[in-house]
């Protein structure tokens, strides 16, 4: 059996690879936060005896050295996945390919195997990333794309450096259609309306370069917030898909059997 993990920056998922095709198979997702990882707590231990278990493990990993040295023994059995010039026919334009983070290479592979279509995809996790996968005469290739902190690292940054915006961070949703009415509120507002105008302007910049309307991918925990605060038409034509990283993997783990 293949594992499939994704190490993020604050979580870890993991996953069984499905014996059928991922693309029509949901994957059963299984989280941890990775301080319990690190501390080997009780959640740990389900993730652990998975590892046992597997017959490959295919590991995305921006969580660093730390989370591999939670593992309790390493073998040949682990495939740590390293973006490269080329994979499952997506070309990748970094000059340096292994620059790119193993999480945005296997989103936007995942997303070329199920829709074989120009994207712009966005990860809104701890930090926001947006890749430009464009298609042009058959040929599928990663242009580029940037990366810039997410919401509550924004949110933190004013935080920490404004003496008197230390506010909480708002457990529920602050939004509304009006102007924020207390400062706590206006920080949350502004870091939002932020992201979201920045996809807005990647995804602007993406359709120049284009002769024909890329989609838009959206995933992470923020995604479906973020998206709700773009421009209308933008908003409505947002696909939020959970888990682009884990089904990157598992397009990676079939591609091996061929």
């Amino acid at each position: 059996m293949k594992l499939l993990i994704d190490a993020g920056n604050s979580r870890t998922k993991w996953a069984w690879c499905p014996e059928q095709s991922s693309q029509s198979t949901a994957l059963q997702i299984n989280a941890l936060d990775n301080q319990d990882w690190f501390e080997g707590a009780a959640q740990a231990q389900a993730l652990h005896a998975a590892i046992a278990k597997a017959s490959l493990i295919y590991l995305s990993n921006v969580a660093g050295e730390r989370w591999l040295q939670a593992l309790h023994e390493r073998d040949q059995r682990l495939q740590a996945i390293v973006a490269t010039s080329s994979a499952l026919g997506l070309q990748n334009s970094y000059s340096q390919p292994s620059q790119l983070g193993s999480d945005r290479w296997c989103s936007l592979l995942a997303v070329w195997r199920s829709e074989g279509k120009s994207a712009l995809v966005v990860s809104a996790g701890t930090a926001m990333t947006m890749d430009a996968l464009v298609i042009k005469k058959a040929q599928a290739m990663f242009a580029g794309g940037s990366i810039q902190p997410g919401l509550r690292l924004m949110w933190q940054s004013l935080q920490q450096g404004a003496a008197q915006l230390d506010y909480a961070y708002p457990d529920l949703d602050a939004g509304t259609d009006s102007f924020a009415q207390n400062s706590q509120h206006a920080m949350w507002l502004g870091c939002v309306q932020a992201l979201a105008a920045s996809v807005a302007a990647q995804y602007a910049r993406l359709c120049q370069q284009l002769d024909h309307v890329p989609l838009l991918f959206m995933s992470g925990g923020d995604a479906d917030l973020i998206a709700r605060y773009l421009p209308h038409a933008l908003s409505a034509q947002a696909i939020i898909v959970d888990n682009l990283v884990l089904k990157g993997l598992a397009c990676l783990a079939e591609c091996s059997d061929e």
